[in-house]
């Protein structure tokens, strides 16, 4: 297969999304070296391919992201071809200290049923939240995390990790968090912490926060309704037993004869 290289603009999104561009980065435009000729790739095999990156005079100590395009060079043969283009980046990290800034919250699902929202309580058998991340520094993240979930009581404990993620500027990372009660009823915390570098690589910041809510099972609230409705049904029962029932005659008290005097 015989390809080309060119240079394209990437931009980084939400969640990992990644777009290529249909025209080169204004930055790395006639910086970069890519190859004027086309590449021919043997049919199970690769080619490695150097490229030669002519840095900016001034430039601030950041990542910065230069995207391509590998397109295969079709031969025209009068028919309707499909052209697999292939867009990817490569990263070039410019050292020295940088003003890093991250907030993190932490939504927690109120409950399974849509009509119901009792705050810090959640109906269902665990708790769903999720952990957004986003980017409030001038410059690129890299960032690394764990979300700890433990029960009371019980006393289970679970942890997700986050492995090491980028966020661009301006943007947000979201992670799904799950914790479950040891017990159909229980109170759940989940507690994230998030980690990334300071203004250098080898100073270290923290988010630390946390979550706790009462968590019960659908089938707790169902076996307390029908206590409820067997106890009004009995109640009322006796009620209508205890009016159906007939009076008792009342007996009259018998009245003694006067005592005679002499």
């Amino acid at each position: 297969m015989t390809v080309r290289i060119t240079g394209r603009h990437v931009d980084l999104g939400d969640n990992g999304a990644v777009s290529v561009g249909t025209s080169p980065d204004p930055i790395w435009n006639g910086r970069v070296g890519f190859p004027a000729r086309t590449l021919t790739i043997p049919a199970q095999q690769y080619v490695n391919v150097d490229l030669t990156v002519h840095m900016p005079g001034k430039i601030a100590p950041d990542l910065y992201f230069v995207g391509f395009l590998v397109t295969p060079v079709v031969a025209p043969n009068g028919q309707v071809q499909v052209v697999n283009e292939i867009g990817s980046f490569f990263t070039i990290d410019v050292p020295g200290p940088r003003v890093r800034k991250l907030q993190a919250t932490m939504d927690v699902d109120r409950s399974v049923f849509a009509h119901i929202s009792i705050p810090g309580i959640v109906i269902g058998s665990h708790v769903r939240g999720e952990l957004t991340i986003r980017n409030v520094g001038t410059t690129e993240v890299r960032f690394w995390g764990e979300v700890d979930s433990s029960s009371a009581p019980g006393g289970a404990a679970g942890q997700q990790r986050i492995d090491k993620s980028l966020i661009p500027r301006s943007h947000i990372r979201s992670f799904l968090v799950i914790g479950k009660p040891a017990w159909p009823i229980g109170f759940v915390t989940l507690r994230a912490r998030v980690f990334y570098p300071g203004e250098t690589e080898s100073s270290t910041r923290e988010i630390d926060m946390s979550k706790r809510v009462l968590v019960i099972s659908p089938w707790v609230l169902l076996a307390v309704v029908i206590l409820l409705i067997a106890g009004l049904w009995y109640w009322r029962r006796r009620r209508r037993r205890r009016r159906a029932r007939p009076a008792t005659p009342r007996k009259m008290p018998a009245r003694s004869a006067p005592a005679l005097t002499r």
